[in-house]
């Protein structure tokens, strides 16, 4: 059986994964993670960026920022979270933006009639003025410095010809914020 769009299939997948195993507690029986110090920072911060697992590392690194040098844990967590997002960044810029698309494509094809041309043509025009991309960017950065999953930024900044140094420059930058403010949330609750 050929999926008609497998990138699209497979990340709505792992988002009903994620709340599934966030419903059932499956993420409760990783809180040890906090406890393998540095070896536990690289790991949680390759899970650091997937939505499903943002949880289990926020919670490693709130720990970990109570019993370790919050430098080095900010240093090794932001080089996983590194990794794992230049795993995203491949695949939403080879497939699931082409997957949109077709969607798109297949829509105007069916559907001739919703938009006559003017509109049409005022609406692309929108989507590629200079204010839509500079939001669009800005929202995908603000996406990637908040402790929230990096899918999303990644998808924004994806769509758009990013030089590969400015993506790992932002992709250090942002999980170094993040990932510093859980673990000192971690160490203030401790003192």
């Amino acid at each position: 059986m050929k999926i008609k769009y497998p990138n699209i299939t497979l990340f709505v997948l792992s988002l009903v994964i994620a709340v599934i195993l966030s419903w059932t507690g499956v993420f409760d029986s990783f809180a040890e993670l906090g406890k393998l110090d540095y070896l536990g920072a690289l790991i949680a911060g390759l899970l650091w960026p997937f939505t499903f697992a943002t949880p289990l590392a926020a919670a490693s690194f709130f720990y970990l920022g109570q019993t370790a040098n919050i430098w080095m844990i900010v240093a090794v967590g932001s080089i996983g979270s590194l990794f794992s997002d230049i795993i995203i960044w491949k695949f939403f810029k080879g497939g699931i933006f082409t997957e949109f698309e077709k969607i798109w494509e297949d829509y105007k094809n069916h559907h001739r009639r919703p938009f006559r041309r003017e509109h049409r043509f005022h609406l692309i025009q929108l989507f590629h003025s200079r204010p839509f991309h500079f939001i669009t960017l800005f929202s995908g950065v603000i996406v990637l410095f908040s402790p929230l999953p990096d899918e999303i930024g990644l998808e924004m900044l994806a769509y758009y010809k990013l030089s590969p140094a400015k993506f790992v420059f932002l992709s250090l930058a942002s999980a170094a914020f993040a990932i510093w403010v859980v673990t000192g949330a971690g160490r203030l609750a401790l003192g």
